[in-house]
């Protein structure tokens, strides 16, 4: 019999489980209300929205696909943004003691041959990436045409060589899918949305569930999975202290995101027409009484008009042909009230540089074929493909719900948005002084 949780944090269920998700009977709960699935932050709570009416549990994003007791959801579960984060990934480590089905050796923790026979070898070895950084570990090979070489690699770790290295990311929000140029961190240049999501679904149940791959999901499960995905939105909706983000006039909450317009390269900032205007979800704040509704309206006119050079950007400066650029926010965060790039392209901000890295990571020494030049990173990027040029490089990412799916950037090194805030302000020099950074960071908070 179908049932409907008006309060559910389905993501630490079906960590925790491994499996179906039930109730206090013996029913299985096959479907939430719309707009009932909450996530609470340190700024509010965030909240789940499907265009159908209900998140409908019988989706094969929810379902075991391989041979371990995992889903989709393990990864991607609904109070932690569709995403995992890591306070949730240390509270499953110790109310579990590590056993888990998150915490598999196939793709977490420091090394797949780790020794994990007791609970402080689990610890040392999920500790670094999954619980601290929120990471999930794939395997790499340089392609036999790539326009460079891997001289060497330094992985804290022991495991990584030239052929066959060690790289960890933070796993894609699987939400807001709709409204985006590209899905995952690197993928594109030319795709197709439904399709990629699809194939994600299949190629997630081989990898991380450890389905049989001569037995692959069938493409009408990967079709499904994708449908769910692309009707899924998530987003804040009430503020600690500004209360709902939907209300005097505001159009914050994944409702109202779920109608907000996209088509591919909408507001691209090297095309005639485009708006810094990228936010105006809280206009109707800007005069507001409440002074934590104004703040926010503050925010978001710093994030759409406070001006600062951009510079020594791969994907953007020499794109746009002008180094440095007099942009703000919203020159990358440029798809009007989602914050995404509004076309697929890839932007270098020097993250993976090795002088950045997280010690826990492990940094490759690569040469180009043609001129010899040495580049040290600690993740290809889009530059996986073998492309020098592309190395290092990552989508924007989209930054409705932001809130609730810390930590940030594909390493997981800011642990909050004020980290996020304090990375670009370094940065590039942003002048935020007179209160505009506490304004700009109730803001993306309200996102």
């Amino acid at each position: 019999m179908s049932r409907v949780f008006r309060s559910l944090s389905v993501g630490i269920l079906f960590v925790g489980a491994g499996c179906g998700l039930t109730g206090d009977s013996d029913d299985p709960v096959t479907e939430s209300s719309a707009g009932l699935l909450s996530a609470s932050n340190e700024f509010g709570t965030a909240e789940t929205f499907h265009v159908t009416g209900a998140v409908d549990f019988t989706n094969p994003f929810f379902q075991q696909l391989g041979t371990n007791p995992r889903t989709c959801a393990t990864c991607h579960a609904a109070d932690q943004g569709w995403t995992m984060t890591t306070d949730a990934n240390d509270q499953l480590f110790h109310d579990t003691d590590g056993l888990a089905p998150l915490f598999n050796l196939v793709d977490e923790g420091s090394r797949p041959d780790a020794d994990i026979s007791t609970k402080d070898a689990r610890e040392a070895v999920f500790e670094p990436t999954t619980i601290e950084h929120g990471l999930t570990r794939f395997r790499r090979t340089v392609p036999a045409t790539a326009e460079f070489t891997v001289l060497a690699v330094d992985d804290p770790s022991g495991f990584s060589t030239p052929a066959a290295i060690l790289n960890f990311r933070r796993p894609s929000p699987t939400m807001n899918e709709a409204k985006v140029s590209s899905v995952l961190w690197t993928s594109g240049p030319v795709q197709d949305i439904g399709a990629t999501l699809a194939n994600v679904l299949r190629g997630g149940a081989t990898l991380h569930e450890q389905r049989d791959p001569a037995n692959p999901v069938p493409l009408d499960q990967g079709n499904q999975a994708r449908d769910f995905q692309l009707g899924l939105f998530f987003a804040q909706i009430r503020d600690k202290d500004a209360g709902r983000l939907d209300a005097a006039g505001a159009r914050g909450g994944p409702a109202n995101l779920s109608t907000v317009p996209f088509t591919l390269g909408m507001n691209d900032p090297a095309a005639p027409g485009f708006n810094r205007k990228v936010f105006d979800l809280y206009d109707a704040w800007a005069s507001s009484s409440n002074s934590a509704r104004a703040k926010i309206a503050r925010g978001q006119a710093v994030f759409n008009t406070n001006e600062f050079d951009i510079s020594g950007v791969p994907g953007i400066n020499d794109v746009l042909g002008q180094d440095p650029i007099r942009g703000t926010c919203s020159t990358c965060h440029n798809t009007p009230n989602v914050g995404g790039h509004s076309v697929i392209r890839m932007v270098d901000l020097g993250i993976a540089n090795a002088e950045n890295c997280d010690p826990v990571l492990p940094v490759l020494t690569l040469q180009n074929k043609a001129t010899g030049a040495i580049r040290r990173v600690c993740d290809m990027g889009r530059g996986g493909n073998g492309v020098w040029a592309d190395l290092a490089k990552f989508r924007v990412p989209p930054l409705r719900g932001l809130a609730a799916r810390a930590p940030y950037f594909h390493d997981g090194r800011a642990k909050n948005i004020s980290e996020v805030i304090h990375f670009y302000k370094d940065r590039f020099h942003i002048d935020l002084s007179d209160g505009k950074q506490g304004d700009l960071e109730a803001f993306l908070g309200a996102l």
